[in-house]
């Protein structure tokens, strides 16, 4: 059986990159994606936005050690309206849960909730700017085992 090996990145569709990019500049950057470049993206093809390719994506990645490729995220502007689908990010602890409730506020970020049981499930739920929905939580990684069927 396979080993699960994290994700290597994640496509995010919005309507509008214009609308959220100041709130993921401000959010990514926090989690540690500090680094951002432009892209065009088109049926699947990724090429570095010019005067040919005009930009409709913006990637948010992290450092990487030599010979190896960074997690990232792409924010890719192609008309999709916000889905149910919810990405939640890993924090430290709880309280780092709560120093970024006001940054949250700040950035635009709409629908702020604390989940209903903080002991079991710490966790920070959200939408950006135009409703794509988000979490910040931090489980103890020794809980992060699900039951395993039997």
């Amino acid at each position: 059986m396979a080993t699960f090996q994290g994700f290597d990145h994640i496509d995010m569709r919005v309507a509008s990159l214009a609308a959220v990019e100041p709130f993921y500049d401000a959010f990514l950057s926090a989690l540690g994606l500090t680094k951002t470049r432009y892209m065009n993206v088109v049926a699947g093809e990724w090429n570095d936005a010019d005067d040919t390719h005009p930009a409709n994506a913006k990637e948010y990645y992290g450092a990487a050690e030599p010979r190896e490729v960074a997690d990232f995220l792409g924010v890719i502007e192609d008309g999709s309206p916000p889905s149910a689908t919810r990405i939640a990010f890993r924090v430290s602890s709880p309280a780092e849960l709560h120093a970024y409730r006001p940054r949250l506020l700040a950035w635009g970020a709409r629908s702020i909730e604390w989940s209903e049981d903080m002991d079991t499930y710490p966790a920070l739920f959200f939408e950006d700017p135009i409703g794509t929905r988000l979490e910040l939580c931090a489980r103890n990684p020794s809980r992060r085992q699900p039951d395993t069927p039997s």
